[in-house]
């Protein structure tokens, strides 16, 4: 019997979440948005390890994640930062009103469509080269979350404007970031995974009041421990 269907159906999972999230975005209603994007990543999580459990990984699966991981880390999360924050954005061009925030906005997927071809054609087994896409899609995610008015951040957009595009950017650089999960899910799998698991929720459920910060705390030491690496290793290959 193949059981190929059951991480393929999981995959499924992530892009529907992603569908979830666009129409929601489309409606105004951003922390659903939001939530959808985490949700997603959380099925994105478990597709490679059910495939490893069950032995059926394939390259049509994993060609089909990366189909799934473009709409929901890279189109749904786009598509919420215009409606949410860009939709009124422009710059003034020779007197004349350009509108800025689409240009702005699409700069997400197209990052991320790159990084996630690059990725299927050549990628390293001990650390991703670029930001991870659904890590890239939950910082977006989690801003609709963590400030509820959106009219908060249209009010700082001189400073979301470029940190948003530095997330995007920071997807097709060749910044070095480490493959946490390779070491602990090495050694995690079948009864332990699920082990595994209803532990992280139920931390999650106990500390639910402060998962958000914890998340958030968690994204930015992962995405400053990398820079901090390239750094280092720059210094050390331009010392002489």
């Amino acid at each position: 019997m193949n059981l190929a269907w059951i991480p393929n159906s999981i995959t499924m999972g992530n892009l529907l979440f992603g569908f979830f999230s666009i129409v929601f975005a489309s409606r105004g209603e951003f922390a659903q948005a939001g939530f959808s994007i985490l949700f997603a990543a959380l099925l994105d999580g478990l597709d490679g390890q059910v495939a490893r459990v069950l032995k059926v990984s394939s390259k049509l699966g994993a060609e089909l994640d990366s189909l799934a991981d473009c709409v929901t880390f890279g189109v749904a999360p786009g598509y919420l930062v215009f409606n949410a924050y860009l939709s009124d954005f422009y710059l003034v061009l020779g007197q004349k009103p350009f509108f800025a925030g689409m240009v702005i906005a699409v700069i997400f997927p197209i990052c991320a469509a790159y990084r996630l071809a690059r990725f299927n054609v050549v990628h390293e087994p001990a650390s991703f080269s670029g930001l991870p896409s659904p890590i890239a899609g939950i910082v977006v995610a989690l801003l609709p979350i963590a400030i509820s008015d959106p009219a908060y951040i249209r009010n700082h957009q001189i400073q979301f404007v470029p940190a948003y595009i530095l997330i995007a950017l920071l997807m097709v650089s060749t910044v070095k970031f480490s493959k946490p999960q390779a070491v602990v899910l090495k050694k995690i799998y079948g009864i332990r995974l699920v082990i595994f698991t209803v532990i992280v929720i139920s931390l999650c459920f106990i500390f639910r009041k402060w998962i958000m910060f914890i998340l958030i705390g968690l994204i930015a030491i992962y995405i400053i421990s990398g820079l901090i690496m390239f750094i280092i290793q720059f210094i050390q290959d331009h010392r002489y």
